[in-house]
This record gives structure tokens, C-alpha cells and sequence, in this order.
């Protein structure tokens, strides 16, 4: 992804939009303490820190979803009312969230529109005049995506790109301001490369033609390809605003953790940069998996109609295989019919070579499976029951007495060795999910499963939505998981992350296996090159 050349110099634009003096409690939580930040227009502007540094509520103050405890948000002489999200999107402010806000059950076009139902003069909802609408927005993004279909039948990643569609709308409510200033949460958590780069010279575009993108994202490679500047918020507190061009990777992660990480010189294959830095803090051993143990996970011609089709493969103890491939691939299809989610799903799946063991998730479990689903919201939490319940749920029985009585002594120790062990930031362990920030979300997911009683898992996007300290963890943890002899079947649409972590990868396109990488063949161009091509001899 090429570096973005400057469009005008900092010094020389006008300040748009101006949060002064923010402060935000949650209960004992101190979101933000006195943050102060400049956003010019015309510029896209990076927030960037730790899980729970302060940048989503930063953001959400400013578009009026958070009601601010002291400061104030000025765009030019106008004070936007705290916590008013009307009175934000009448000025022009917009907000992409991390989390899909949307109506599964409705078409795109109807999610695209429901802040604005076009109506014919008699009343009634202009269904002509909103699919035009609608595809005049997505098809700017993803011209393959149809505005009839029912938004919960798209992929997350198609899912997501709609609901960035629909911040770009120019038909805004009577009396409100066209979009000015956009705040993108994450906004490329769901999306393939290509969809990722085609995002970006839309916010690029956005920018040249005078709005301020304000960019949340964990991603060093969009931060520095695509801002102008960037503000770095720890623990609630403003740290430092920088050019971008002025600032290098290692500054960067500095100010966002508080310590420098050194470059190692493990796994050649891997690009430099946030994942080298990452590499760091691994074990930094290198691993060599049993190649003649038997298999803890046995996959044999695994097919569901229209998802995925006989896909065979093999685990064994120690060892990390990756799953590459772009959006829509089959990859997370895959993940669900060896857990036993998708009723269609043929085949075998064999556990530590004990056959037929995919009759339900509930015997995966006690087989000593665990899955960590793409979509935390949908697929992972439960967002009606405690920290503490969302940790032990699977586990209940086995704590449970004699009588089948809950030991609540029990699940006290285990949810508090969980939270610590994976730096869980929550202000009880009754707290909601919905509570804590998307990167502590994850992690609360991820110590569900990750454990000693799991001995294959299942790692679908395990570091989605996290940022690079919290990537350290994760990353410490899958490789101590596979030095203790666990087997782990990873998917990431990250490729540095996915080179980094495997051991073997295959490549998956339209449901199918098109071929395996591994050694010096483990390169992005090899992975790529497989994903796009239907003959899987293209390596040969």
C-alpha cells in the first residue's frame, strides 16, 4: 500500500472541528481526562492507543453519542450540544461504527435509507428512488453487492462496507448539514485487502475534496499509507499529536504502550514493521512440530452446499495451520462446520483420532475444542450475561458439586485467573460485555477458550479489533499454546500475521482448498496468487 502524498501542509489548514478540555467517566473508569485535539479539513486524522486509551469515546463524544462530563466540541463558532446526536449530525458530523449497527432482516437498500425513507407523493416509501439511492452509495465501495438482498445474508465484510456507505449519503434530513466530518471506528476490521485499499482512496478521495476524516484504526500499515496526522491517547490521557510523515512505526508504539519493542530477527519470511515488533514479544523459540504424531484435529472431505466443498486436512500437536484467502473464501465456513454449527455440513472430523466427533458443539467441547468465532457480537458473547458467566458458560457443569450446584468459589477463581492472565480491562466481573471497549471484548472471548482443558483451537480473526499491545498477548499466547502442545487452526485476513503464527498454510477460494505453502513457499505473493487463481498448479 503505497504512502499517500500530502495534500496540503498541516500548518496551512483550517481547524474544522476542535474537542477541548473532554473529560468521560464510566462508573470508576476514567475514559478521558482532559483530552484536547485540532482536527483541520480537509485532513484525515488518526486516533490511535491501546484497548481502552480513550479513542472510540473520544469519537463518540464527538459525533453526540457519549454525553461528555466537562470540555466541549466546537465546529468553527458553533458548540455542538453534548450528547446530542441530532444536533452532531445537523452540523455535518457522521460515524462509522466497529460494531455492524444494522438490520439484518432488511435489505440493503432499506438499511441504506432508514434515516431518510424517500416517499412518492402519495405518502408511501419510493422503493425505485431507494434502491437507486442505495446503489449509487454501496456500488461506489463493492459494485457486486445488491441492494435487494437481505443485509444479514451479505458476509461481515460486505456488511460492513454498507454501513460505511451509508455515512456518505448526501440526501441528509431536512435542515442537517451534508456530511463534513466522518469518524471511521475500525472501519476496515471486516474487509480483504483489496476491499481495505479501495476504502482508502475513497477516505483519501473524501479528504481532497474537504471533509475531516477522523481514522480510528489499530492498523499501522492504513495509518501510515493513508493519514496526515495522528493523536495518540493512553489511558485517557492525551500523549501526542504528530505529521505522520514525521513520525516512524517504532515512535509510534512507543507512545501508544509506554516502551520501546526491539526488532528480532525470527522467521525471515515475515515483513518488517508492527509485525516484526510483535514478533518481539513471542517466546522466540522456534517451534518444530511432530510431523509423524498422530493428528489432534483430522478434517476429511468436509463439504455444506454452497459454502465449502470436500476440504481435507490435518493438525497435529504443536503446530499452527494457517487458513489464508480473501473475503468470501469459505474460510470461516469452515471453522463452522468443523465446530458443528452449519446442520448442512458433511464429512468427518476426527478428535485426537476418535471419529464422528462433530455430532454437536456441546461434544467438541468436552473433546476439548474451543472456538473463537469471527464475529464476537453475533456468534461469540453473550451480551445479556456478566463478564463472569461469559468466561465460565461452557464450563458450568464441570465446576458445578455433586448436585449439580453452581461452585460459585470456583468460578471466582477461574474467571479472575482468566481475566488477569489476558489483561481484561473491566470494572467487575458483573459488568456487561457491552460495557467494555471491542479489543477487551475480544480478549474476554479469547480467555473463554484459550486454557489447558482446550487442546485444539479454533481461531477465527483472534485479534480483530485489537490493537498492538494486545496483538503482543494474543501473539505470546497461540505460540505458548502450540509449545504445549495444543493444535491450532488459525484464520486471518492479516497476511504478515498469518505468515508470523504458521507453520503451514492452505489456501482456501470459492469453498475449496486451491493449495498448501509452507517453508520458503510461505510468501504474501504465493498466498495471493492461490487465492486468485482457480488452477491450484499455478505454483508449480
Amino acid at each position: 500500500m503505497a504512502q499517500h502524498e500530502d495534500h496540503a501542509p498541516p500548518q496551512e489548514r483550517l481547524v474544522l472541528i476542535h474537542a477541548s478540555g473532554i473529560s468521560k467517566r464510566f462508573g470508576i473508569t476514567q475514559a478521558l481526562d482532559d483530552v484536547s485535539v485540532e482536527f483541520f479539513a480537509g485532513e484525515v486524522h488518526a486516533l490511535m492507543g491501546e484497548n481502552g486509551a480513550g479513542k472510540s469515546t473520544l469519537g463518540k463524544v464527538i459525533s453526540g453519542l457519549h454525553k461528555q462530563d466537562s470540555g466541549q466540541v466546537t465546529m468553527g463558532e458553533r458548540t455542538l450540544r453534548p450528547g446530542s446526536i441530532d444536533d452532531a449530525f445537523n452540523a455535518g458530523v457522521r460515524i462509522v461504527h466497529q460494531e455492524l449497527a444494522q438490520c439484518p432482516n432488511l435489505s440493503v437498500a432499506e438499511n441504506l435509507c432508514l434515516h431518510d425513507l424517500p416517499r412518492t407523493p402519495w405518502g408511501t416509501i419510493d422503493r425505485a428512488a431507494m434502491r437507486r439511492r442505495a446503489a449509487r452509495l454501496v456500488h461506489r465501495i463493492e459494485p457486486s453487492i445488491d441492494v435487494d438482498a437481505e443485509l444479514g445474508t451479505l458476509s461481515p465484510g460486505h456488511r460492513q462496507i454498507c454501513q460505511i456507505a451509508a455515512s456518505l449519503d448526501e440526501e441528509s434530513k431536512p435542515g442537517a448539514e451534508t456530511a463534513r466530518v466522518i469518524v471511521f471506528d475500525e472501519p476496515t476490521s471486516s474487509l480483504s485487502i483489496a476491499e481495505t485499499q479501495r476504502l482508502l482512496t475513497i477516505i483519501r478521495q473524501l479528504a481532497a475534496d474537504g471533509l475531516t476524516i477522523i481514522y480510528v484504526s489499530h492498523r499501522m500499515s492504513e495509518i501510515f499509507a493513508s493519514c496526515d496526522r495522528v493523536t495518540v491517547l493512553r489511558d485517557g490521557k492525551f500523549v501526542a499529536t504528530s505529521v505522520v510523515k514525521d513520525i516512524t512505526e517504532p515512535d509510534l508504539v512507543e507512545q501508544m504502550i509506554g516502551r520501546r519493542l526491539s526488532t528480532p530477527g525470527t522467521k525471515q519470511r515475515t515483513p518488517g514493521g508492527e509485525a516484526a515488533a510483535l514478533r518481539e514479544l513471542t517466546d522466540g523459540h522456534d517451534r518444530a512440530p511432530d510431523l509423524s504424531a498422530q493428528p489432534l484435529l483430522e478434517v476429511r472431505s468436509l463439504s455444506s452446499p454452497g459454502k465449502i466443498t470436500d476440504v481435507s486436512l490435518c493438525v497435529r500437536p504443536g503446530e499452527v495451520l494457517g487458513i489464508g484467502g480473501l473475503v468470501g473464501s469459505g474460510r470461516s465456513e469452515l471453522l463452522d462446520a468443523i465446530f458443528a454449527i452449519d446442520p448442512r455440513a458433511s464429512g468427518e472430523v476426527l478428535v485426537n483420532g476418535v471419529p464422528n466427533a462433530r455430532s454437536s458443539p456441546r461434544d467438541l467441547i468436552r473433546a476439548g475444542v474451543g472456538y473463537v468465532p469471527e464475529d464476537r457480537r453475533l456468534q461469540g458473547l453473550f451480551f445479556d450475561l456478566s463478564v463472569s458467566e461469559n468466561i465460565v458458560v461452557p464450563y458450568m457443569r464441570s465446576l458445578a458439586g455433586p448436585a449439580g450446584v453452581r461452585s460459585m468459589h470456583q468460578e471466582r477463581t477461574l474467571v479472575r485467573s482468566r481475566l488477569d492472565e489476558f489483561h481484561v480491562k473491566t470494572a467487575s466481573t458483573a459488568s456487561l460485555p457491552g460495557e467494555l471497549s471491542g479489543g477487551n471484548q475480544q480478549k474476554l472471548l479469547i480467555s473463554r477458550w484459550m486454557h489447558a482443558d482446550s487442546r485444539v483451537l479454533l481461531l477465527d480473526e483472534p485479534t480483530r479489533g485489537i490493537d498492538i499491545g494486545a496483538k503482543a498477548e494474543i501473539y505470546r499466547l497461540i505460540q505458548n499454546a502450540a509449545a504445549r502442545g495444543d493444535a491450532l487452526l488459525l484464520v486471518s485476513s492479516e497476511m504478515p500475521e498469518l505468515l508470523a503464527l504458521s507453520d503451514r498454510i492452505l489456501v482456501m477460494g470459492e469453498g475449496r482448498v486451491r493449495g498448501e505453502l509452507s517453508g520458503d513457499e510461505m510468501t504474501q505473493t504465493n498466498i495471493l496468487t492461490l487465492a486468485t487463481k482457480e488452477d491450484a498448479s499455478v505454483l508449480a
